[in-house]
């Protein structure tokens, strides 16, 4: 009778650990978990948002509804705090921040209107929650902030600069992402937008690396793909035009002048009434470094305890029975590693065609690396780790000619010298 009890006991204690860690284990735990350390770090929105969906999948869990309770209060007593703030500013842009106030005030809204009813774990009283419909006064401050943004739209639109103009075009186009065909915003950011564009030739770059065409046209090949790049980024080409070098050819073609020299300070002037541009980008490639293929190895010896051959035996029980034998084998092992390396150095300069002046200069650098491993061995295999028999599995990987690592390093260079011009660009 006493063995039944402790085995009753025992089973009731396993089943209650389980029961213990299914809940700690489970999603709405890990939730509530979650929850509780934004609450603890005041990010109260995250924490009404997580225990949300904690009692959405189970809507009797008790710490997530005694939890949810305080962080919904105190989310609010936040934002209507920051609201009363922002309120009392005389920044001109507050309601920009004012809508985002309101805004998330609805998606704490709407969190706890999807929740299913919860009622309190000890009186089992449905818990109310005090909502406000903010849907009115949030378009009304967005229509707020899309009148400030269009106000200095059409402050910075009154003057004929071309940075001027781009900005009214993007307080235009802020003003519209308050409030959709907000006035004839769409048709003065338009017109905004086409007088802020700024008309920049690209000549061709310099190589003043000394390899002599060695690796090919590494000069146009950078300058091809940074063109590319900057001219399929919707975000860079707004309020930016670029002449290419072909363009720039044909028009020094048919003046009859020679590329040298057209970049200095008494040609600046000549060039934009050629072109019609605003600013010229110039560029050289200084330095195109090239490491041959370096292999290096090193020898080591593995081994491994493994099933050589099997015998059978008789049990004490009189039956036959089958058991490993074991023997100690080993494998010489050669690692190689083969590495190479291209890099690619330079700068440019925008220089400002009407004054002559260098408005940015900047260096730049590309890189390509390539690394291979592999092994061979002389001994038994099955010596072998599994890292070393895949290496020897996979072989000697070819490494790139220098020409194409060249080329890789080039598109590299590309992408840093266009991340630049784009975000100039903007």
């Amino acid at each position: 009778m006493k063995i039944r009890r402790i085995i009753g006991c025992t089973g009731i204690a396993f089943l209650m650990l389980i029961l213990v860690g299914c809940t700690f284990f489970s999603e709405y735990a890990k939730l509530e978990r979650s929850a509780r350390e934004a609450y603890a770090r005041e990010d109260y929105d995250t924490a009404v948002f997580m225990l949300a969906r904690s009692l959405e999948i189970n809507q009797g869990y008790e710490k997530s509804q005694m939890l949810i309770v305080d962080a919904f209060l105190m989310a609010n007593r936040l934002r209507q705090y920051r609201i009363s703030e922002l309120e009392q500013s005389e920044n001109e842009f507050r309601y920009d921040d004012l809508s985002r106030e309101y805004q998330s005030l609805i998606n704490l809204q709407n969190a706890m209107q999807n929740l299913p009813p919860i009622h309190h774990p000890k009186t089992n009283v449905m818990i109310e929650f005090p909502l406000v419909n903010y849907a009115e006064v949030l378009s009304e401050t967005r229509k707020l902030a899309a009148e400030s943004h269009y106000r200095a739209g059409a402050a910075f639109a009154a003057s004929k600069e071309i940075d001027e103009q781009k900005a009214a075009a993007k307080e235009f186009k802020r003003a519209l992402s308050f409030v959709a065909d907000y006035k004839d915003a769409d048709r003065r950011y338009e017109l905004s937008r086409k007088s802020g564009i700024k008309r920049i030739a690209v000549f061709p770059f310099e190589d003043l690396s000394g390899k002599k065409k060695l690796y090919g046209s590494v000069e146009d090949l950078v300058l091809d793909q940074m063109i590319t790049s900057v001219m399929q980024d919707p975000t860079a080409t707004e309020f930016l035009e670029l002449i290419s070098r072909d363009q720039l050819a044909r028009v020094v073609a048919e003046q009859q002048l020679g590329l040298s020299g057209l970049v200095n300070e008494e040609t600046a002037m000549e060039i934009g009434a050629l072109l019609g541009v605003h600013e010229i980008i110039t560029g050289k490639i200084t330095q195109i470094i090239y490491s041959p293929i370096q292999t290096v190895s090193r020898d080591y010896l593995e081994s491994a305890s493994v099933v050589d051959k099997t015998e059978k035996y008789k049990g004490k029980d009189g039956k036959t029975k089958t058991r490993n034998i074991y023997a100690d084998v080993e494998a010489r092992v050669k690692h190689y590693t083969s590495s190479t390396q291209a890099v690619i150095k330079g700068s440019y300069e925008i220089v400002d065609v009407r004054t002559a002046k260098l408005i940015k200069s900047e260096a730049f650098e590309g890189k390509y690396d390539f690394t291979t491993e592999w092994a061979t061995f002389e001994g038994d295999e099955r010596a072998l780790k599994s890292a070393t028999s895949t290496l020897v599995r996979q072989g000697e990987s070819i490494a790139p000619v220098a020409e194409e690592m060249v080329s890789r390093a080039a598109t590299d260079l590309a992408n840093t010298l266009s991340s630049s011009v784009k975000s100039y660009a903007r």
